[in-house]
């Protein structure tokens, strides 16, 4: 089985919506392989075809256990480094009582409440490494913004030193980065004992002297006598801290960039910046930090836009397809900040919806206030055809983001 449609490589990058027309128009739901160049999988690329697989819990499960027979299980986690399943075993992962259950505990430790308190320390670090760059007058905004800003966040809020940042990069990236051969398996298997390591020494601190922090409040964590097993503690937090800064880092990259080649646009934030919170959810829409949402299996033999697919098949829903499609949006190419009907699926729906929305929405909402108050002026500081991305095909997340001011 041949590709149709590239969806891996750097042209696909710079083109991606270009390519989620097409398939919205030719193949709405498409197989093709995946990245291995051998794995089948179902593409869906139009806004309610994708919302229906969403919001079908039933159908489309995030467990694949629930759609494979014990052979095609043991089968598919073959190879797999031991420590995965300390990295693996989370809420996004489960479906049913066991998601509810997952979501329900860590939901206790992170609540709305708790997030909109962050919003002073969140500024305050954002005033801070604006200071740090302010008076060079250009700066990697992915590097030296974009990424430490929400890491920081995250940082704080579970309680690991932000010192270490740099090693939960690493480990980040190779958790979302896919790995294609046995060496790379190797390397990944190698850097996520250790990340596990790391993470036992530190619950061992915590057990021995809680704080007022969220892996002791995790930790301690419980709903009706029921507790986090050591495997899903070590899962959600790994969870919280790949999805609570990863994300953001792209929002942030994304919406920068989209705001310096859309000038119009941009002076409107500047010129009125309480519209700032409603154009973070036109920017998640223009051009959104989660490309794809997360595998899910078929639990059952189904159709879906048409096209059959069988019990145990892959099925990947295009988000940034979605919230490009003009059966759902006016002129869904064009930015528009002021744009009325703006409720896209950056954040999914249903039962998995990102729990860390609210939080993201904030770092945002601080991030793009503080850039546009502080540096007038800020402008690309290379050609829009040089800006690349992350080989990372559940993102779309720039490599470098080169301003000036």
């Amino acid at each position: 089985m041949t590709r149709k449609y590239d969806l891996y490589s750097d042209d696909f990058s710079a083109h991606t919506y270009e390519t989620f027309a097409r398939m919205r128009e030719s193949d709405p739901v498409f197989r093709q392989p995946g990245i291995d160049g051998e794995t089948p999988i179902w593409f869906v690329a139009r806004h309610d075809d994708v919302v229906s697989v969403l919001l079908d819990d039933e159908r489309f499960v995030r467990d694949f256990r629930l759609a494979l027979t014990p052979e095609e299980r043991d089968a598919f986690i073959d190879g797999v480094p031991e420590a995965w399943a300390f990295i693996d075993n989370h809420m996004l992962n489960k479906d049913g009582d066991d998601h509810r259950r997952l979501r329900r505990l860590v939901t206790q430790a992170f609540t709305p409440r708790i997030v909109a308190e962050l919003r002073p320390r969140i500024e305050e670090i954002a005033e801070e490494l604006l200071d740090a760059v302010e008076p060079r007058g250009r700066m990697d905004l992915v590097e030296e913004f974009a990424f430490p800003l929400p890491m920081l966040v995250i940082a704080e809020l579970l309680g690991v030193p932000p010192d270490d940042r740099d090693r939960f990069r690493a480990w980040s990236n190779a958790i979302v980065t896919p790995a294609l051969d046995a060496g790379a398996m190797q390397e990944f298997g190698a850097q996520m004992s250790a990340f596990v390591a790391y993470l036992r020494a530190l619950f061992d601190e915590r057990r021995a002297a809680p704080r007022a922090d969220l892996i002791s409040a995790l930790l301690h964590a419980g709903d009706g006598g029921d507790v986090l097993s050591e495997q899903e503690l070590f899962s959600m937090v790994v969870l919280l801290i790949v999805a609570g800064h990863e994300t953001t880092v792209n929002l942030i990259g994304n919406a920068v960039a989209a705001l310096l080649q859309h000038p119009e646009q941009r002076a409107l934030l500047e010129d009125d910046p309480s519209l700032i919170p409603h154009a973070v959810e036109e920017l998640l829409r223009y051009d959104g930090s989660v490309e794809r949402a997360l595998t899910r299996w078929a639990a059952t033999d189904l159709e879906l836009g048409g096209r059959p697919i069988q019990r145990g098949e892959t099925v990947i829903v295009l988000l940034g397809s979605a919230n490009r499609d003009r059966e759902r949006f006016s002129d869904p190419d064009s930015l528009d900040v002021t744009r009325p009907d703006v409720k896209h699926v950056g954040f999914g729906r249903g039962s998995h919806y990102c729990l860390g929305a609210p939080l993201a929405r904030l770092e945002a909402d601080v991030a793009l206030t503080a850039l546009l108050r502080r540096l007038p002026g800020l402008r690309l500081n290379a050609g829009a055809d040089e800006l690349r991305w992350r080989p990372t095909p559940l993102f779309r997340s720039l490599v470098s983001l080169p301003v000036a001011w």
